[in-house]
């Protein structure tokens, strides 16, 4: 049975318990989409892409991640939308969707949803050390 919103809401705020962080390793996953966005101080544009892991490989260590359901997990990878950054989406589209010629960034941008990728996830601390979160590096196809 799913959590209502109504639920959640009456939920006291000191009860709610940040999830932790899944272990560094590779996943297999799907790419769920993506939103343009930019950032918080100098409002460079970006492209932050969505990632659902659905299991784990080989290099992560058995029994690391609990009983974590990994499907319930959201990662996300940025790319910064400039002349002197857009050569790492290229490259990112060319190794999720394959190398392809004579199409634009909003033409294959969309073909992205839904495909089944390998990522890579390593782990970093918060700058007071107070947290450890998440990030994705390498992304292939599956």
């Amino acid at each position: 049975m799913s959590t209502t919103f109504r639920e959640l809401l009456s939920m006291h705020t000191d009860a709610v318990e940040r999830p932790g962080p899944l272990a560094a390793g590779h996943y297999i996953g799907i790419l769920k989409g993506h939103e343009y966005g930019a950032t918080r101080h100098k409002q460079t544009p970006y492209i932050r892409f969505f990632f659902t892991p659905t299991e784990e490989t080989a290099d992560v260590e058995p029994g690391a991640n609990g009983d974590i359901d990994l499907t319930k997990r959201e990662l996300r990878k940025d790319f910064y939308l400039t002349p002197q950054a857009i050569y790492r989406l290229s490259d990112f589209l060319d190794a999720v969707l394959g190398r392809e010629t004579g199409r634009s960034f909003d033409e294959r941008i969309p073909d992205t949803r839904g495909v089944r990728v390998v990522f890579k996830v390593t782990t970093r601390e918060s700058q007071d050390g107070s947290e450890i979160y998440n990030d994705v590096g390498d992304v292939v196809k599956a």
